[in-house]
């Protein structure tokens, strides 16, 4: 029993101390000198090492640093994001998905058969990632007729902060439009709030109303068309451009199935556009030329009880005119997955039918969720700096790390080596910095799409030094008092912080070597004890039994 207890209390001392070193994470090593910063080392790769055309002095190029905290924007595959410990390679700037004009994105083989349509041109996109499940001819640039109005719309929620604001009908606005297209019987001078005006745009498709907005926004139609074709390259429609804002026929005014989703797509992420096109009726109350209420009826039949209603519609926007012939594109949920249906060039009825049918493919393609980008898998320490008598001084570094892992609902089949992430990270900060603080973001790439975005936060605080004193013209110094001329210098008193002790339970020391020490030095007495005190207790029974019946003579003291 005894020998139990002395081997237990060993192997409790043993596994202290391997459970202390186990545990103790070593202290990053930060470098005195601003080094650290964009240095890694590549990786060594075989296929290139006896390569004559390579250029090796390049893998080892460091990128020259820039003040003040200019952001650098990484860009990177998901293989590339987790192999190097240090910055990937930095550009000048942010990807812009304009640059590409050529881009056609890949499309993944279908896992169920396509559907039959009529549409001249189609596309099924996911729009949580903007994948394109299926697409035909999704890149030909065709006329959007009224679909345009979802950019007109778009253009008008991201300018306008206040949807109360009263917009008035010029004479322009009400004349420059033909007479037989669509329309609510605007009159000069008349009025509208932006909100009663969206409900106008999108449901009726008025195009009088499309024209106030633009001026509205902009002050006029040319303005405001320039402001819809920059919004468009920004979201990566390169073969899009637009000369109004209603849709009517016009000299270039030209887009694609592909990149009216891609509208549709930024469109869905303001509340009030999904809340208009899911409206069936709308009534605008009387005007100061108007004494009855107008009402507005949505021209989406999807969304209608009838022979084209479907439920997992939830809502769009219908166009139509000679040269374009119907178009159409729906946005439509179903189980916690999103769709974007963009039918163009159809005839009569054709774009709602052609619109279900491709529907109905898109939710029976297979997804599952997978993780994307995993937090602990990428950290970076940004240098803070802080201006001293008008130079920038190193005063420490934060670690910088996303907030959260980050999910995607992607097809089974999906490669998800086709991912590229852009990273934002200021190259150098200012303190004070607080552990939290957003510090840059990682954005995420699908098929060349914007997909989503995670924010860098910092981890841990760093504060600015105390301020400078005031320089003594009267002290010496030699060469050097003018570098530290009314920075604190040795001898300087500090002003006392509310610094607490370190517990002894927190210090490094005690809990990786004196505490393990001391739990093997008790152990060891401890079993020292045990075998003395045994001993002595079987030398007294050995004696006692020996000399039991001398027991007057010969007691054992």
């Amino acid at each position: 029993m005894k020998k139990r207890i002395i081997s237990l209390l060993c192997c409790l001392s043993i596994l202290t101390t391997y459970a202390v070193f186990a545990n103790e994470t070593p202290s990053p090593e930060v470098p005195d000198d601003d080094s650290y910063y964009g240095h890694y080392e590549p990786e060594h790769n075989n296929e290139t090492e006896h390569d004559p055309e390579y250029n090796h002095e390049a893998e080892h190029t460091q990128p020259e640093p820039t003040y003040p905290e200019d952001n650098h924007f990484i860009s990177a595959t998901i293989e590339e994001l987790y192999a190097h410990d240090g910055p990937l390679d930095i550009t000048d700037e942010a990807y812009t998905p304009q640059e590409e004009y050529n881009f056609e994105p890949p499309l993944p083989p279908p896992v169920v058969p396509p559907p039959r349509y009529t549409s001249a041109a189609v596309v099924v996109m996911d729009a949580d990632t903007g994948i394109v499940l299926y697409g035909s001819d999704h890149n030909t640039q065709l006329y959007p007729a009224s679909t345009t109005k979802v950019m007109t719309a778009l253009i008008v929620l991201e300018h306008v902060s206040d949807l109360s604001e009263r917009i008035e009908f010029s004479y322009n606005s009400i004349w420059s439009i033909p007479r037989n297209s669509s329309h609510i019987y605007m009159d000069v001078g008349e009025t509208l709030t932006v909100y009663q005006a969206l409900y106008a745009l999108m449901l009726p498709s008025a195009n009088e109303v499309s024209i106030a907005l633009a001026e509205h926004v902009a002050g006029t139609v040319e303005q405001f068309s320039d402001l819809m074709n920059r919004r468009a390259a920004s979201l990566g429609a390169v073969n899009t451009h637009f000369v109004n804002p209603s849709g009517l026929p016009g000299t270039g005014h030209v887009t694609t199935a592909y990149d009216l989703a891609l509208i549709m797509r930024e469109a869905i992420r303001h509340p009030v556009f999904v809340e208009i096109i899911n409206t069936r009726r709308f009534d605008i109350p009387p005007t100061e030329r108007q004494s009855e209420a107008r009402l507005l009826l949505n021209t989406n039949q999807l969304i209608h009880p009838g022979s084209y209603f479907n439920e997992w519609v939830v809502g769009g926007k219908t166009g139509w005119t000679n040269a374009a012939r119907h178009t159409l594109v729906t946005y439509a949920e179903k189980d916690g997955r999103r769709l974007i249906i963009s039918t163009m060039r159809a005839e009569s009825g054709g774009t709602f039918r052609d619109t279900l049918a491709l529907m109905s493919f898109g939710f029976s393609m297979p997804f599952e969720e997978r993780l994307v980008f995993e937090s602990a898998a990428y950290t970076r320490m940004v240098p803070v700096y802080q201006n001293i008598n008008g130079e920038p001084l190193n005063i420490g570094y934060v670690t910088v790390q996303a907030g959260e892992d980050l999910h995607f609902m992607l097809p089974v089949d999906f490669d998800i080596r086709e991912l590229r992430f852009d990273l934002s990270i200021p190259e150098r900060v200012a303190p004070p910095v607080i552990a939290g603080d957003s510090l840059g973001r990682v954005t995420i790439y699908v098929q060349n799409v914007r997909a989503g975005e995670i924010e860098l936060v910092a981890q841990n605080l760093v504060l600015a030094l105390p301020p400078p004193q005031e320089a003594d013209p009267g002290a010496g110094g030699g060469d050097n008092a003018s570098l530290y001329s009314g920075y604190p210098q040795p001898g300087y008193d500090y002003p006392t912080l509310a610094v607490y002790p370190t517990p002894l339970w927190g210090m490094e020391f005690l809990l990786t070597l004196v505490l393990p020490i001391a739990v093997s030095i008790i152990t060891l007495i401890t079993s020292a004890v045990i075998v003395i005190v045994g001993r002595r207790r079987r030398m007294r029974k050995i004696i006692q039994n020996k000399y039991a019946r001398y027991s007057r003579a010969y007691k054992y003291k």
